[in-house]
């Protein structure tokens, strides 16, 4: 998934912490992709396949009171970080093209392709090799395996200018025993990074 081994010590380390953080240790704020309302005639069983953001709002009896959190975005939303830097998660699409020398997933595993995009809204550069991108199987857990893909692959590293978009992927396969939800989680540990704050997630569905 294009993660350093020392990323993932400090991503393992926030996680440990994430429960000491409050109000004072918030990011960003999630922006919401409009779309059409949520139909509340959803399935709301134990087998949905509905992404973790959807369930909440069709089948959680919360109250008005009770708002997703900031952090628990669906695919398609944008986190807003404080220091102007926006990732939006596009896609987590089935992969059906490959490369002569590709690997291909197994017959019982599913693979697909994560797409997001970071927008540095600072004034200075943006060094994205300092961040951690993650994922991991969201309807009843499951560990992804990284895939080896060139075939329209773009890793997450180098430097963002101000004002300019980079759009990265990660190719990875999931068993089909787990379904096919899967939940991100991105990691800064650039100046931006706060170690007392949660991490933004996004669970959608491979399509």
């Amino acid at each position: 998934m294009h993660v350093r081994t020392t990323l993932v010590t400090v991503a393992i380390l926030a996680a440990a912490l994430t429960a000491c953080g409050t109000a004072d240790h918030e990011q960003g704020k999630a922006q919401r992709a409009k779309g059409a309302p949520a139909s509340k005639s959803a399935d709301c069983g134990p087998d949905s396949n509905l992404s973790q953001s959807d369930w909440m709002d069709r089948c959680a009896s919360a109250s008005p009171s009770e708002k997703q959190a900031n952090t628990e975005l669906a695919v398609g939303d944008t986190f807003a970080y404080n220091d102007g830097v926006k990732v939006t998660v596009k896609s987590l699409a089935r992969l059906t093209a490959f490369g002569e020398y590709d690997d291909r997933p197994d017959a019982n595993q599913t693979g697909y392709r994560a797409t997001w995009t970071v927008f540095n809204g600072t004034k200075k550069p943006l060094d994205v090799d300092q961040w951690a991108e993650q994922e991991q199987g969201a309807t009843n857990g499951g560990e992804v395996t990284m895939l080896s893909i060139e075939k329209g692959s773009h890793s997450m590293t180098g430097r963002i200018a101000p004002g300019q978009t980079g759009t990265f992927t990660s190719e990875n396969e999931l068993p089909k025993a787990n379904g096919t939800t899967i939940v991100v989680t991105m990691t800064r540990t650039d100046e931006g990074f706060d170690l007392l704050a949660e991490d933004p997630h996004w669970t959608g569905p491979i399509t």
